[in-house]
């Protein structure tokens, strides 16, 4: 059986004494340093969704300067395709319009040669008939 008796106060009032000294000596001490842990939790997981929204919307504008440099550069060889075709056909009308000159060079002097083999064969042939008619007027 239980005895209410004086050391039953005694024991109560050790009771609530060493609850107060374990209070000052344990459970505030570590009461703080659980509520500063969890504040350092909350900051670095503060930071860290920081970071990866930072990262996030770093990738995000590294995919959209890869897309412009991308298109930059397929107007960039487009214009230099344009350009080449513009130069090339450039360089082709200026070879066609040489070619005919060469051509039409080429059959005037062509002709001139004609013309002057034709005139010195017409006076040759002035010659060699006078000079047939002289061998069938002689026999």
């Amino acid at each position: 059986m239980l005895d209410l008796n004086i050391t039953l106060i005694f024991q109560l009032v050790n009771f609530f004494i060493a609850i107060f000294v374990l209070n000052i000596l344990l459970i505030r001490p570590i009461r703080t340093i659980i509520k500063k842990r969890n504040g350092v939790m909350d900051n670095l997981a503060g930071e860290a969704d920081n970071f990866e929204s930072q990262a996030a919307e770093r990738l995000a504008n590294y995919e959209a300067e890869l897309a412009r440099a991308r298109q930059d550069a397929g107007l960039t060889r487009e214009e230099g395709r344009n350009a080449g075709l513009t130069e090339q056909q450039s360089i082709v009308g200026t070879a066609q319009k040489s070619a005919r000159e060469i051509l039409a060079d080429t059959r005037r002097s062509l002709r001139e040669q004609a013309e002057a083999t034709l005139s010195e064969l017409r006076n040759q042939v002035s010659d060699f008939s006078a000079r047939l008619a002289d061998r069938l007027i002689k026999n």
